[in-house]
Parts: C-alpha cells; sequence; structure tokens
C-alpha cells in the first residue's frame, strides 16, 4: 500500500510478484490472498511457481531470489522492492555474527544493493522498511483497515532465525531495551565502514593488481604492506571465486613458494613478487601483434621492441610455447630449452604458456616479454627491421592502470 501510494505521488510505475515455493499446505492461499488484494488497487500482479532444488531455507531463498531476478528482467523493471524490516536485520546480524562473519556480514542487509539481472542489466534492490518495526508495520495496517498474513512456517523454531525470533531476541529486548535498534544502528554504521573499505580495496586493486583472463594476480609486496583489516577486503575483492572465513586466513598467510586450494577446484601461489590466482582449467589467449619498422641502429629491449636481421625475421612465426623449445641466448654459449632459459630469467611460472614467442621452427628468436636469442644480433650494415609487439603480456596492468 505505501509503494501504491509512492508510485502514484512520484509517478512511477508499479507491479507485484509473488512467489509460491509450494512448500505449505496453506501456500496457494497466500497467493489468492495477494492476487486478490492487488486487483483491488489495480497493481498488476504475477503469481509464479518455484521449484526449490536444495533443501532447507537457503534453498528456498536462492531459487526464490533466482525467480525474482529474471521475473524483473522479463519486466525491464529498474527495481525490486522488498519487505525486510528492522527484526530482519537484527536477526540477520545475529546469524552472521554467530556464524564469525566479517564486517560485510555483520553489516546486515543493505537499504539499497545492486545486483544483475541474467542479461547482466543492473538492478536496484531496495529494502525501504529495513528500519521499520514489525509492529509499526502491522499498527499501520491497522489503522488503514488492511489484513494480512502470516507465513505459519515463523512460527517454527527449528529454523535458526525463528529460534533467535522467539527465543534470543525477546530476552534481550527484556535485558537490553530497544536491542534491535541498537543491532540495526551498528549495522548501518558497519555497511558504512565497509563500504569505504570495498573503495580502497577497489583503489588498490586497480594499482597493484590484474584480476582479468587469462593471469590473475596481485603483487605480493604491496599486498603484504597493507593492514590486516585492508589486505582481507583485497583478497576477497580480487580473488574470482567467493571465500570464507578459513580461506581467507590461508591466503593471509601465503608466503613465496606456498599454495593453497580455492573453491572450484581454483588455487593460490605465492611467489616472491605475485599472488598469482589459477583456474582448474588454463584459459584460451591470442597473441598480439608485431608491427615491422625500418631499422635505424635501436636494438630494443627485448620486451616490447626488438631488432634483428630481416631474412630472419622473414622465416618466423608468432605463436606460444610448445614441447622441445630451444633458445640460444643472445650473448650465451649455445642452445638451452625454453623451460631452463625462462628458469633462468626468474619468469613466474604462471606467466610462461602467456608469453607470445617468435619463432623458426622450434627455435625461439624472441621470447616477448623477457629477451631475445643470439639471432638477433644485428651489426651496423646489417639489413635488419625493428619489431615493436603490441598486445597483452603477463604482468601487464589492465589498461589505463585498472582494474575493477
Amino acid at each position: 500500500m505505501v509503494l501504491h501510494a509512492l508510485s502514484q505521488e512520484a509517478g512511477f510505475s508499479l507491479s507485484s510478484v509473488h512467489m509460491d515455493h509450494g512448500l505449505r499446505a496453506e501456500s496457494a492461499q497466500d497467493a489468492a490472498f495477494v492476487a486478490d488484494l492487488c486487483q483491488r488497487i489495480h497493481v498488476p500482479c504475477r503469481i509464479r511457481t518455484v521449484h526449490v532444488a536444495l533443501p532447507g531455507e537457503d534453498g528456498a531463498r536462492q531459487a526464490r531470489y533466482e525467480a525474482l531476478l529474471a521475473e524483473c528482467q522479463y519486466r525491464e523493471a529498474d527495481a525490486l522492492a522488498l519487505a525486510h524490516h528492522r527484526q530482519d536485520q537484527a536477526e540477520t546480524v545475529l546469524l552472521h555474527l554467530l556464524r564469525g562473519s566479517g564486517s560485510d556480514g555483520i553489516a546486515g542487509m543493505a537499504e539499497c544493493s545492486s545486483r544483475l539481472k541474467p542479461n547482466g542489466e543492473p538492478l536496484l534492490f531496495w529494502r525501504p522498511f529495513l528500519t521499520v518495526s514489525p509492529a509499526r508495520l502491522r499498527a499501520a495496517l491497522a489503522e488503514y483497515g488492511m489484513a494480512w498474513r502470516e507465513d505459519a512456517t515463523n512460527a517454527q523454531d527449528g529454523y535458526l532465525r525463528n529460534y533467535l525470533r522467539h527465543r534470543v531476541l525477546p530476552i534481550l529486548e527484556a535485558r537490553v531495551p530497544r536491542a534491535q535498534e541498537a543491532m540495526a544502528r551498528a549495522a548501518r554504521v558497519l555497511s558504512d565502514e565497509s563500504s569505504y573499505f570495498h573503495e580502497e580495496a577497489r583503489r588498490f586493486l586497480r594499482d597493484n593488481a590484474c584480476l582479468t583472463p587469462p593471469c590473475r594476480w596481485i603483487l605480493y609486496a604491496p599486498l603484504r604492506s597493507l593492514h590486516p583489516a585492508m589486505r582481507r577486503h583485497a583478497l576477497r575483492q580480487g580473488c574470482p571465486v567467493p571465500l570464507d572465513y578459513a580461506q581467507t586466513e590461508a591466503l593471509m598467510a601465503l608466503t613465496p613458494g606456498q599454495t593453497c586450494y580455492l573453491p572450484g577446484e581454483w588455487r593460490a601461489a605465492c611467489s616472491n613478487r605475485y599472488l598469482h590466482f589459477l583456474p582448474p582449467v588454463a584459459e584460451p589467449a591470442a597473441p598480439g601483434r608485431l608491427t615491422c619498422l625500418p631499422w635505424q641502429g635501436e636494438t630494443g629491449d627485448g620486451i616490447r621492441r626488438q631488432a634483428m636481421p630481416k631474412a630472419v625475421f622473414a622465416q618466423c612465426a608468432l605463436r606460444y610455447r610448445q614441447a622441445g623449445d630451444v633458445i640460444h641466448p643472445l650473448g650465451g654459449p649455445g642452445d638451452k630449452s625454453l623451460q631452463d632459459y625462462w628458469v633462468d630469467r626468474h619468469t613466474e611460472r604462471p606467466f610462461r604458456p602467456y608469453l607470445p614467442l617468435l619463432c623458426m621452427g622450434k627455435r625461439v628468436i624472441w621470447s616477448i616479454g623477457t629477451g631475445c636469442a643470439e639471432e638477433c644480433r644485428v651489426r651496423p650494415g646489417d639489413d635488419a627491421v625493428l619489431l615493436c609487439y603490441e598486445g597483452y603480456l603477463p604482468g601487464d596492468l589492465p589498461p589505463a592502470g585498472g582494474t575493477d
């Protein structure tokens, strides 16, 4: 009713969707009640039956939110209003506290947050009653002569949330008046502080990390220099898979030479320079391109610019590593395997599959990003070219020095 009045005042369109999980005998009556109410106030309503694949409250919640997001995409909605109130917030704070959550969890639910629809478009999650007590909401309904329905399962103490609602919160309120209000206030403060940490972590990662495929990493020394609180935020935000407390602490404790396992068969590997995030299956990548310029005496740096005899270049192809690759390092005594060459150059192991190579058969002429072969040597008067590589190299920060 509040949103209906507000929509008429502010001029936005309003529709309703009711999710029927089919888990209770009276769920069809609840759906009929919602449909009748919406019809009386001329608000379009859709009743959706939701299949719950996973057991318990978490399974129902996941199925409900997936269906809500799909419905919002179908209706091209910009926002989804949810009816969580202050007691819901207090219960959420206690639940997360009992699970040992950090500030993100203990901050509870946000009044406004953003989710993505299945097509990737943003959707505003809005909880307009998050600071309002359920008693105040019931009083307002009674004042307007409006009936309401209660979920019968809310009276069952088998769920921890219900146990907190019926057994714990009344005791707290009896001893500490307005305890729920205090918890909601603390959640707002923690939410603000968590937002600050998130923004600072995002800035840190922008300047010290690459979180896009094929190589994901955070610079190790800057990461270790962070305060532990900020380091946790950076790790949780920078890791490509969600982390629980134990997994976060395992990452916090990693030192060079160590690895640890992450959810989804990902791994983290720490070196002296990088904390690498390694996927279960190597991700594909394509080499960049070479620009050929007239040689004017510059030998290049072996990283992105390299001179070589034109006759050598004419026989080369750009590719990634293959079994049996060898290189005769410039100025070196002779051939060595590409693997040994990279070890000598302290090339990070996770980077090696993605280093572009200019090769003549099995002979590596230029390991772009690390160095060149003896075949690249040019002398005054040689017919040579200067090659410039344009494209991704492992260890590069994302474009514009940023990672989001």
